[in-house]
């Protein structure tokens, strides 16, 4: 999966039987060539389109580079902001290395894990949670996807 120069692409699951919905979702990312996303790239929970057609969803994104670092973001009427800032994760694996991102919805509550660790927590303010799993990537540099996890 790979985004045009200086944008983003989000993909969405097809139906709701991917919602995320009290669910813990997990799915495995990597790098193809070891060049990673600039502004990161993860894994989307709540994911749907307004009535507008705009996006919203959280996301966990990271960024793979010398200085590995995740952020977690959301979509409100299509425009992208940033819940949690880039924060320094010495549990993310740089370069082609795999690494597991997985999101445990409870209520309200999004729980945020890299490789097994614990990295943050949010509260699900705008009441996104009838949402489905998406994906999220960033610029021009390939990145893969394995392994989508829907446990509920």
């Amino acid at each position: 999966m790979r985004a045009k120069t200086g944008s983003f692409l989000v993909m969405y699951a097809p139906s709701n039987d991917y919602s995320t919905e009290d669910a813990t979702v997990r799915v495995t990312v990597r790098s193809v060539d070891g060049t990673p996303p600039l502004t990161g790239y993860g894994l989307i929970v709540h994911g749907e389109k307004s009535k507008a057609g705009a996006l919203e969803d959280y996301a966990l994104l990271i960024y793979t580079g010398g200085d590995p670092q995740y952020e977690i973001i959301k979509h409100k009427e299509g425009k992208q902001s940033a819940v949690v800032a880039w924060t320094k994760s010495k549990v993310i694996r740089p370069g082609t290395n795999p690494n597991q991102l997985e999101v445990r919805a409870k209520g309200d509550e999004l729980t945020f894990y890299i490789n097994g660790q614990y990295v943050d927590k949010i509260t699900d303010t705008e009441n996104f949670r009838r949402g489905v799993a998406g994906l999220y990537t960033s610029d021009t540099a390939e990145v893969a996807f394995d392994d989508l996890e829907i446990e509920r």
